[in-house]
């Protein structure tokens, strides 16, 4: 609902100008609004110039967004990281909007200062510099010093920006379900569940202190690199609207020629920064989600500085399972198991299971041969979207912002090291999370819980409520390896009853040949030349086996 209607419509009205005036009112259409669309069209007081005519849709979708206001700006950095949604001309169109703001005067962030430290700025800093470091739509950024002679930096919220994202907030809720219910078109992107996501992204960006909280958290999973710098927070002075960290000095990332300057070792940073990475994603599942440059500063003795947790992502015990489930099935080929991770990531209760895993069969041939540290994971990732994307099925945002990440970062290390890879790091990490995976200690504990699980069930009295299943297409995935299990294991009992009797008669004509007894013929034992032929007939058998058990499989992959 619109807690100020007034001013809720008018900006709405405002909203549909825009994307109006850069050519999308047939969008506003298609999404049932065509009154709306109407009723704005008339608030314009200026046509479309032929410069914007001649702009691409991508780049007249950034410049509407960034004529919007800070808040859409923020959403379009988040639909940037949906690379399972947008085209890439679009995604690199997003990836350009910048979240720079005009400068606010010291006089009027001051006074927001003294509100978050409950004393004035001059009785806890011995000094604040006036002119800020950086401004963007929610903060300004200043540097200060602390009676004690610690440099700092001081993220100060910009006064009225919580209540303006608040209403824009609403507004986009409102859109999201007009979307949702009048265009079957729109529907398929989940417009709803993606404001929300937006929205739980935009909060905690509000607030400093989950930051904060992240930044240390981080730090402490990554205390075993001495060479890396997470900047200290001081707890003391920081709050909700206001974040006390240490100042870092160094080098900007993107500085090419102050790198050269420093000489440092290009090939050594980019490995250092792959392997911090790696392990933020696949082992502690809580990673730095915006790893541009400008995010990094490189230290004296090649360390490195990571600054800026305003976006973090989060990759549960599972999702982490599920990557390097896909990643084995990959090197193994094993064509269900990657569909099952796919299907476990579509949770859609509308999915041909069986097409489903033949493209993944086609898929996992691509890689057929490849060692570990060729199989490269984010662009095995991007395969995955693309061919959820042809059965219209969306990827979860967990995976989708650790993709973007990826690919982010492997831009940042091509800058740094234009031959880097970023899989050389990332190859003894993951051979290391499969063999843990798979250790017997680990295998007889995961037993134990699920028989400790049945236990429980066995004992659980029945319930009258209908059962919930939380994925839909479960129930077709199982019935679809259940049908595989069976055929598998009609192919094992085949190949065992086969093998006792080749095994039998290959011991029995392998006595017949070595025997120096028997009838003979010409002087030449019967016995012998019965045994070398039986020999041969059981190795003929074992191969016609062979063949006939991969025709047969060959022909259920195709059906």
């Amino acid at each position: 609902m619109l807690s100020n209607p007034v001013k809720d419509v008018r900006r709405l009205n405002e909203i549909f100008s825009i994307l109006i005036k850069y050519g999308f009112g047939d969008m506003l259409r298609r999404m049932g609004l065509a009154n709306t669309a109407e009723q704005a069209s008339r608030l314009m007081r200026s046509p479309i110039s032929n410069e914007m005519l001649n702009m691409r849709p991508p780049q007249r979708f950034r410049c509407a967004i960034e004529e919007m206001g800070p808040t859409f700006i923020k959403l379009g950095q988040i639909l940037a990281t949906r690379v399972d949604l947008f085209s890439q001309d679009m995604i690199h169109e997003l990836e350009k909007l910048q979240d720079d703001a005009p400068v606010m005067p010291y006089a009027e962030i001051e006074p927001l200062i003294e509100k978050a430290l409950g004393a004035p700025p001059t009785k806890v800093f011995r000094y604040i510099n006036e002119k800020p470091l950086a401004s963007a739509s929610i903060a300004q950024v200043h540097e200060a010093m602390t009676k004690k002679g610690e440099r700092v930096v001081l993220k100060v919220r910009k006064p009225g920006v919580k209540r303006t994202i608040e209403a824009d907030l609403r507004l986009m809720h409102s859109m999201a379900r007009l979307i949702n219910i009048q265009s079957v078109e729109l529907r398929r992107y989940r417009p709803e569940e993606m404001v929300r996501e937006f929205e739980r992204s935009l909060r905690r960006e509000l607030d400093f202190t989950i930051e904060a909280k992240n930044s240390e958290r981080i730090a402490r999973n990554l205390r075993k690199f001495k060479w890396l710098k997470i900047p200290k927070v001081y707890w003391q002075w920081t709050s909700e609207t206001l974040n006390v960290q240490e100042f870092v000095q160094g080098t900007s990332a993107k500085d090419s020629e102050a790198l050269d300057r420093m000489g440092v070792d290009r090939e050594l940073l980019a490995r250092r920064g792959s392997q911090v990475a790696w392990k933020c994603m696949l082992e502690d599942g809580l990673f730095h989600a915006d790893p541009h440059p400008g995010n990094f500063y490189v230290l004296p003795g090649n360390g490195i500085a990571m600054l800026d947790f305003g976006m973090v992502g989060k990759l549960s015990y599972q999702r982490r399972e599920q990557i390097i489930r896909l990643v084995r099935s990959i090197i193994f080929q094993e064509t269900d198991t990657a569909a099952a991770v796919l299907v476990e990531w579509s949770n859609s209760d509308n999915i041909d299971v069986e097409a489903l895993a033949r493209d993944c069969a086609d898929l996992v041939e691509q890689y057929y041969g490849l060692n570990l540290n060729e199989i490269d994971i984010p662009q095995v990732i991007l395969d995955c979207m693309a061919l959820m994307r042809n059965y219209d099925l969306i990827m979860p945002s967990d995976i989708t912002l650790a993709a973007k990440a990826f690919i982010t970062l492997e831009g940042f290390g091509r800058l740094v090291k234009p031959d880097f890879n970023l899989m050389d790091a990332a190859e003894p990490l993951i051979r290391d999370l499969i063999k843990k995976r798979y250790h017997p200690v680990r295998l007889a504990r995961s037993l134990g819980s699920r028989a400790i699980k049945l236990v429980d069930r066995i004992y659980e009295p029945p319930s009258e409520l209908p059962q919930v299943h939380s994925q839909g297409s479960s129930s077709k995935m199982d019935a679809y390896l259940m049908d595989r299990l069976s055929y598998r294991l009609e192919d094992a009992s085949y190949r065992q009853t086969q093998a006792i009797y080749d095994v039998g008669f290959l011991i029995m004509f392998t006595l017949m040949l070595i025997t120096p007894h028997g009838p003979r013929i010409y002087d030449i034992s019967v016995l012998n030349v019965i045994g070398v032929l039986g020999v041969l007939g059981v190795i003929a058998n074992v191969s016609r086996v062979q063949v006939v058990t991969w025709w047969q499989r060959k022909k259920r992959d195709l059906s």
